[in-house]
């Protein structure tokens, strides 16, 4: 017996800061389609390391029934636009348009899910109203736009003196450079001062999570994983105000900062059959 596989093809959006990028996975022929999701990826070298889980997922999602469209925001991947020209707003817009496409080709329910970073962006969107998802996935999401600018600049700055460049700037320097409204260029990424501010003023614990339901995974090595302190809080801060939440963490490495591409089979398997659950279990495909 001939099994048909799932199908996967580049598409490109028109974005108002230039054409954006998407890979987009479909079901096999013979598996009605039952949900849709958009993806929301991490930020940097994140993303480059993580594309591989990033179709893993998309691939495991679409057997089962999910159009799955991985998204290159502007200024990123294959889309248009200068990194250096990216905007918090600019890149909520991006959602805004993908996600209007997506639900448009799709009559189903639809799925934010989002990566790092891309979690919090996906949250603020849910959060601002620019989206409204059937669900939302958070994988390993950033807690402090803050925390998360202030560990990049001093990785980045780090890298930089071991591997041997010469005049590089500090984080502190950097950061006045930023106050003065001046981009900053940080391992090999120009930074919009504007990008790097709204994003500093974001922390997921402040926004609203009971707009939908929401699926958190996390990923740890050790033998018996569980989420982490903060995470366990901002959980519990959105379930006091209304959020369906479900949250649990998985053994696997941390593969979007991994120096060689690696893969959590078990994040991918967590994810699948928590969808399969909302989605491909009931009758018609609804939650």
């Amino acid at each position: 017996m001939i099994v048909s596989k799932p199908t996967v093809s580049g598409r490109f959006l028109a974005g108002s800061g230039g054409p954006l990028a998407t890979v987009v996975w479909e079901p096999p022929k013979d598996i009605a389609p039952r949900f849709a999701v958009l993806y929301l990826p991490p930020f940097g070298d994140e993303m480059n390391r993580s594309r591989r889980m990033a179709a893993l997922q998309a691939r495991a999602l679409a057997a089962i029934g999910g159009t799955v469209a991985l998204l290159d925001p502007r200024g990123t991947g294959e889309s248009g636009g200068d990194h250096g020209a990216a905007t918090w707003g600019g890149w909520h817009a991006d959602v805004a348009l993908a996600w209007a496409w997506l639900a448009e080709q799709s009559n189903v329910p639809c799925v934010l899910w989002g990566l790092r970073l891309g979690a919090l962006l996906a949250a603020d969107v849910v959060a601002t109203a620019r989206a409204a998802p059937a669900a939302m996935v958070l994988w390993q999401p950033i807690a402090s736009g803050r925390a998360f600018f202030n560990q990049f600049l001093r990785l980045a700055t780090v890298q930089e003196r071991v591997g041997g460049a010469e005049g590089g700037a500090d984080a502190k320097a950097l950061r006045l450079k930023l106050a003065a409204g001046n981009p900053i260029e940080v391992a090999g990424y120009e930074l919009n001062p504007a990008l790097v501010a709204d994003v500093e003023a974001k922390d997921l614990v402040a926004l609203d999570g009971s707009r939908c339901q929401v699926v958190w995974r996390e990923v740890s090595a050790v033998a018996a994983p569980t989420i982490s302190p903060a995470s366990a809080r901002i959980a519990s801060r959105w379930q006091e105000h209304g959020a369906e939440l479900d949250i649990a963490a998985v053994s696997g490495p941390s593969f979007w900062a991994t120096q060689e591409i690696s893969e959590a089979p078990l994040l991918v398997a967590a994810t699948t059959s928590a969808i399969a659950a909302r989605f491909v279990n009931h009758a018609g495909g609804k939650p």
